[in-house]
């Protein structure tokens, strides 16, 4: 298959996900999701072109659906895909997380704006506030998981995220990156604990919060319903 077969691929069973989960077959819904992110993932992974924000973008809010989903049966897995979404949402922002940053991604008119990877065809255009938001609310998600429970695993001996040397195609490269995404922490919570880390995440997520809605008039910076937006 080609590396853009990948993309079809992701969407393809990001959709009969949400066909089982309507249905009421979560488990089947849970596989399809997780299928979908592992095309996403060798999407990412082995493409060359030099645009791949719209996949990180749909990559990230396909691992935020997947472990909202999986909060009540599967709370582990539900962070792993959490840690998922974390990863895939910080590579997709303009801004890289920095509050400085996120004026000039905002306002920045230079380059039009991306259109989305969505479900059907073609969807609406996938703008800088878009991207940024989707980051702090996977930041939110994180958090909100991590709880208190002193059985989590905190940030430490975790992947920050972007560190480390490209891996290369084959299956060990495959294997090694996913295990990355689902070990990733933003790297301003590597070492930290699970109350550190959790602390750093919701501070970091209002914060961008609010200076979206300082910058952008009428965009709605918040989180993402039970289904984020593509």
């Amino acid at each position: 298959m080609s590396v853009d077969g990948n993309l079809g691929k992701a969407l393809r069973f990001w959709e009969q996900g949400r066909e089982y989960e309507d249905a009421g077959r979560l488990v089947l819904a849970s596989r399809s999701y997780t299928r979908g992110l592992g095309s996403f993932l060798s999407y990412v992974k082995l493409a060359r072109t030099p645009e791949l924000a719209p996949a990180y973008y749909a990559f990230g809010s396909l691992g935020r659906e997947t472990a909202r989903l999986l909060i009540e049966a599967s709370p582990r897995d539900a962070v792993r895909n959490a840690r998922m979404a974390l990863a895939a949402s910080h590579l997709a922002d303009p801004s890289g997380g920095q509050l400085p940053r996120i004026e000039g991604a905002v306002r920045d008119d230079r380059h039009p704006p991306l259109y989305q990877l969505t479900l059907g065809s073609r969807g609406p255009e996938l703008t800088p506030e878009t991207r940024i938001a989707g980051a702090a609310d996977a930041r939110d998600l994180l958090a909100s998981l991590l709880g208190s429970d002193a059985t989590w695993h905190g940030a430490r001996n975790l992947w920050p995220i972007g560190s480390g040397p490209r891996l290369g195609p084959g299956p060990v490269g495959y294997w090694k990156e996913k295990q990355r995404f689902m070990q990733a922490t933003m790297p301003s919570c590597a070492g930290f604990d699970s109350s550190g880390e959790r602390d750093r995440l919701t501070a970091e997520a209002a914060a961008i919060h609010a200076e979206l809605h300082r910058l952008a008039v009428g965009f709605k910076a918040g989180k993402d319903p039970k289904r984020g937006a593509e």
